[in-house]
C-alpha cells in the first residue's frame, strides 16, 4: 500500500475527491472490484477474466494465451487503467509486434473503457493516441504505447519508477531481444507483467512462459469454446472454424482452443510463418510493379479471387461472387483498368482458359499458368507446378519476407496452413488437392492458390515484344517504366 498517502489530485470540487484515497486503498489489490465499481462491468459474464485479474492481484507475472473473441484485450485495458488509478506515479509500458495491433486494437480498447469510468477516476487521466497520462503529472505518471523491432529494441528502454507495469499484446510475435529490453523496465517497489496473445509461435519467450519458464508465470488459457462470450451468437465462430478447417488444424488450435500450433503435423506451411506475415511491418512498396493472381472457381462452394501483390506486400484480395465467365472477365478488367497491373497470372486449367482467352483478346497483360504441368524450376523437389508454387510461398515466408492482411472473413492464415502434403515414391512433394480437402470437409484454399500464382514466373523469363508494346502504351506517362525486378521474384 506504499505511496497511497502521497497521491495528490486536483480538487475542483472538494467533496468529489474527499474519499479518493480511501477508494485507492479499497481497490489497490482488488482489480476485479475496480472493474465492476469504477468501469461498470458486470463481471458475471467474464468468469475467466476475473481469474486473470485475481491472479495479477497476488502475483507479479501472468501469461494468458487465448482463442479468438474471448476478451483478452479488455483485460489488458482494465489492468492498465487500474494501475494508472491505483499506483502513485506509475509507468506503464505497452508493446506489441505491430503498430496496427498496438494502436488500432489495444489503445482503442483503452480509450473505450476510459470513457466508461466513473468521473472521480476518469477525470484524472488524459488519453492521447500514444500515451495516457495524469492531468497534473504527465511526465511522471503515464502509460505509453511503443513498438520495437528486432533490430532496434531500444524504443522500450528507460522506463523506471517505483511502480512499473509491463503489458505485451500478441506476445507470441514479440522477439526475444525485445523481451530482454523490457526486463530493464523495472520498478523499485513493484513490477507487474501481463503477457497476452494468440499462441501463434511454438517458440520464443511467450511459448517458454507455458513450458520451460512455466514456474515463473501464473498461466491461463482462454478457449473460445469455454468462454461464456461464445455461448451466445459468437459461438457460431467456433463452428465456422471447425467446418472450414477441421478440429485437428493448427488454425483451429490457435484461434479457437487457444493452444500453440503443432509443428510435427502434416501441414505444409507452418502456422507461425504465415501468421507473422500478418504482423510484419515493411517498407512501402509503391515503387514495385503490381501483379495479379486469378484462381477461377470450379465447384459449388469455391470462390474466385483476385490476389494482388506489389513487391513484398499483398493487398486485400477481391472476391468475385458470380460464376459466369464473362462476369469474371468484366470484374478482372475493371480492377485492371483502375490499377494497371504488370501481369495477371491466371490458373488456366479448365474454365480458366475461357477467362484467359477473353482477357487476352481484350489486350490485358495475362499470363496462363497450368498448375498441372511439371515444375518450372525444381523438378527434383516438387511433383507438379502447383506444388512448386506452394513451395515458393513457403520459401518466401521462411525468409521473413512479405506482409498481408488477414481477418475473420478472409482467414488467409488458415488457408495457407491447412493443406497437408505427402511424398511420392521418389521423394517429390505433393500438396493436398482441393478435392481431398473437400473430402475431409475443409474449405478450398481459393485465396491461397490465387496468392501463390503471383510466384508463377520471374518477369524476365517471359518478357517479349508483345509485352513491350503493351508497356509502351500503358506506361507512356511514366517514361517507359518497365516492371522488371529480379530480386522481388517477378
Amino acid at each position: 500500500m506504499a505511496g497511497v498517502k502521497g497521491m495528490k489530485h486536483r480538487k475542483n470540487r472538494e467533496e468529489d475527491y474527499a474519499d479518493y484515497e480511501a477508494l485507492v486503498t479499497r481497490y489497490w489489490s482488488n482489480r476485479a472490484l475496480f472493474v465492476e465499481d469504477i468501469i461498470g462491468v458486470d463481471l458475471t459474464a467474464y468468469p475467466e477474466q476475473v481469474e486473470v485479474l485475481n491472479d495479477l492481484d497476488e502475483n507479479d507475472h501472468v501469461a494468458v494465451k487465448s482463442g479468438h473473441k474471448v476478451g483478452k484485450t479488455a483485460i489488458e485495458a482494465w489492468v492498465i487503467l487500474h494501475y494508472l488509478c491505483c499506483r502513485p506515479f506509475p509507468r506503464v509500458v505497452c508493446t506489441a509486434p505491430s503498430k496496427e495491433t498496438l494502436f488500432n486494437v489495444l489503445w482503442a480498447e483503452l480509450a473505450k473503457w476510459h470513457r466508461r469510468m466513473a468521473p472521480i477516476f476518469r477525470d484524472q487521466l488524459i488519453w492521447t493516441k500514444q500515451k495516457m497520462m495524469h492531468r497534473l503529472y504527465p511526465e511522471d505518471w503515464f502509460a505509453v504505447a511503443r513498438t520495437a523491432t528486432k533490430e532496434r529494441p531500444e524504443a522500450l528502454q528507460g522506463f523506471h519508477a517505483d511502480y512499473v507495469l509491463r503489458v505485451v499484446d500478441e506476445a507470441s510475435g514479440v522477439f526475444e531481444s525485445i523481451y530482454e529490453t523490457l526486463e530493464g523496465a523495472d520498478g523499485v517497489i513493484e513490477t507487474k507483467e501481463l503477457l497476452c496473445g494468440n499462441p501463434t509461435r511454438p517458440e520464443g519467450n511467450f511459448y517458454q512462459a507455458f513450458n520451460k519458464d512455466r514456474e515463473l508465470y501464473v498461466r491461463h488459457t482462454l478457449s473460445s469454446l469455454k468462454s461464456q462470450l461464445h455461448r451466445a451468437k459468437d459461438f457460431a465462430y467456433c463452428k465456422r472454424m471447425e467446418r472450414k478447417y477441421g478440429v485437428e488444424s493448427n488454425i483451429y488450435r490457435v484461434r479457437v482452443l487457444g493452444e500453440f500450433p503443432e509443428r510435427s503435423g502434416e501441414s505444409f506451411i507452418p502456422f507461425d510463418l504465415a501468421f507473422e506475415a500478418t504482423q510484419r511491418e515493411i517498407e512501402p512498396q509503391d515503387h514495385m510493379p503490381l501483379v495479379y493472381g486469378l484462381d477461377v472457381a470450379r465447384h459449388g462452394n469455391d470462390s474466385t479471387y483476385i490476389a494482388k501483390r506489389r513487391g513484398d506486400n499483398y493487398q486485400a484480395p477481391v472476391r468475385i461472387n458470380k460464376r459466369d465467365l464473362m462476369h469474371i472477365v468484366g470484374a478482372v478488367a475493371r480492377e485492371a483498368d483502375k490499377e494497371k497491373p504488370a501481369v495477371i497470372f491466371i490458373d488456366a486449367n479448365g474454365i480458366g482458359w475461357g477467362v484467359y482467352d477473353r482477357l487476352n483478346e481484350l489486350g490485358y497483360p495475362v499470363h496462363a499458368v497450368n498448375v498441372s504441368e511439371l515444375p518450372a524450376f525444381d523438378g527434383r523437389r516438387y511433383h507438379r507446378l502447383r506444388d512448386e508454387l506452394w513451395g515458393q510461398m513457403l520459401d518466401w515466408l521462411s525468409m521473413r519476407r512479405g506482409r498481408f492482411e488477414d481477418n475473420d472473413d478472409l482467414d488467409i492464415v488458415g488457408q495457407l496452413t491447412t493443406p497437408k502434403y505427402e511424398l511420392t515414391s521418389d521423394g517429390k512433394i505433393i500438396i493436398e488437392s482441393k478435392k481431398k480437402l473437400r473430402g475431409r470437409g475443409v474449405q478450398s484454399p481459393d485465396i491461397a492458390d490465387a496468392m501463390n500464382l503471383t510466384f508463377a514466373q520471374p518477369m524476365a523469363a517471359y518478357k517479349d515484344e508483345a509485352l513491350d508494346e503493351f508497356y509502351d502504351h500503358l506506361y507512356a506517362h511514366q517514361g517507359g517504366w518497365r516492371p522488371l525486378d529480379r530480386e522481388a521474384g517477378y
